[in-house]
């Protein structure tokens, strides 16, 4: 029997709740009845790099976008809470609840007595609270699914507060160059260059974090830039009527350099 949306609750939270509660519900939506906790990874997956496509905008987040696409991600934490109902295991009020109390235990210098000096110091408190509930490693917690260059900057970050670190950056850049040397000694040999290579990214994304720069949000901008550059060249190629593989190296820096210093002035 349908249900008529004037009999959902006005809370929008609650609102949602019902609806993906009937949309699982013996009369809902075949494809939303299927689904389970692995078939939804995916989706989680994509829908929080859609959040991160809005916040990536170099002009600021649209906000309206921003909104939808932040439902669109809540939604996805309110199909697991609902699958955790139908298993007896959890509800939303359940997330919320645990959520609230780690973020009281964690914060006892808003919700405690401790004083703190700055933003650095909380994170070296939190790492610290985390080891004392008994979490044990201080890089535990960190997702294997994440992306690599993320679960790096993560488990570096981590280790930094935990005081494995370097004193100086210029101590961390004199780590990358030993690495770069150590690639171009590994030629020849594929699985020593792996080895090798995945170091070297090891020790940027040391530097990167000890420079405060986050280097997945580096990497995503650069790969952003060399695509804008890269259809810049190919436009500039198809009114040369010369296809790519055919115009040369020299012909094809020329053009990449007429294509970049395009996009800088567009950007300007």
């Amino acid at each position: 029997m349908p249900i008529h949306p004037d009999e959902l609750p006005r809370n929008p939270l609650r609102r949602l709740e019902a609806i993906m509660a009937a949309l699982r519900g013996p009369d809902g939506c075949p494809w939303d009845r299927e689904q389970d906790h692995r078939s939804l990874r995916s989706h989680l997956l994509e829908e929080t790099y859609e959040v991160l496509a809005v916040l990536d905008d170099p002009e600021g987040p649209d906000d309206d976008a921003l909104t939808e696409e932040l439902g669109d991600l809540l939604l996805q934490v309110v199909f697991h809470a609902r699958l955790g109902v139908e298993r007896g295991a959890f509800d939303l009020d359940r997330v919320a609840q645990k959520i609230s109390q780690k973020l009281i235990r964690r914060h006892p210098h808003v919700f405690g007595e401790v004083g703190v000096e700055g933003p650095d110091e909380v994170l070296t408190n939190w790492e610290r609270l985390k080891q004392e509930e008994g979490e044990g490693s201080a890089l535990r917690g960190v997702p294997a699914a994440l992306p690599a260059l993320a679960r790096a900057a993560r488990l570096v970050a981590k280790a930094r507060r935990s005081g494995f670190t370097w004193r100086e950056t210029s101590e961390a850049a004199a780590k990358v160059e030993e690495e770069w040397a150590e690639v171009l000694q590994a030629e020849g040999d594929r699985e020593a260059l792996q080895r090798e290579l995945g170091d070297l990214l090891l020790a940027v994304t040391v530097y990167s974090e000890m420079r405060d720069v986050d280097p997945e949000s580096a990497l995503r901008e650069a790969a952003a830039r060399f695509q804008e550059c890269f259809e810049g060249l190919e436009r500039i190629a198809r009114e040369e009527g010369i296809p790519l593989r055919e115009a040369g190296t020299d012909r094809l820096l020329a053009w990449w350099d007429r294509a970049r210093h395009g996009a800088e002035d567009e950007a300007s």
